[in-house]
């Protein structure tokens, strides 16, 4: 059974998981720059980072460091700022004996349904973003969006 923890970025000692570096060298991930995260206000990192929860296994030798069990780059970009570390982040620690089946559905079947659900995630977000319009008071520009998901403004449509 899984314990759940917070704990502050600034104290926070994360790795991955061994097992999860050796079947993760090969992922391709699109890099970031630094106009991705100037553009997400303080208030927005904050609320994305309260919303994550990191799967890990405590350190076999190091009672103050974990692994981490599944890949974590939104995590790893998100903390960058440096009033993040004043922030806190929800951990699901599991005993380490489970690493091996979490990776696996982490790794595996996790991204295999979040893929099927998300095929048309700009589509998605161009139709969140019209009907928003007429519902909420301030909206973030398609060209904002655009810069946080490094692509162009025009590729947001539907």
């Amino acid at each position: 059974m899984a314990k759940r923890k917070m704990i502050a970025l600034r104290a926070l000692q994360l790795s991955y998981h061994p097992l999860l570096a050796h079947i993760t060298e090969g992922d391709h991930f699109q890099l970031t720059n630094q106009a991705q995260l100037s553009s997400l206000s303080n208030l927005e990192i904050q609320s994305l980072i309260e919303q994550m929860t990191l799967s890990v296994v405590p350190h076999p030798n190091k009672p103050t460091q974990y692994y981490l069990l599944s890949p974590a780059a939104d995590f790893f970009f998100i903390q960058q700022p440096p009033h993040s570390s004043t922030l806190q982040v929800q951990l699901l620690i599991y005993p380490f004996e489970d690493a091996e089946s979490i990776i696996k559905t982490l790794s595996f079947i996790e991204p295999s349904l979040h893929h099927g659900l998300q095929t048309k995630a700009l589509h998605n977000l161009s139709k969140r973003h019209q009907l928003a319009k007429l519902y909420m008071k301030s909206v973030p520009s398609k060209r904002k969006l655009a810069v946080i998901a490094n692509t162009s403004a025009s590729a947001i449509r539907h």
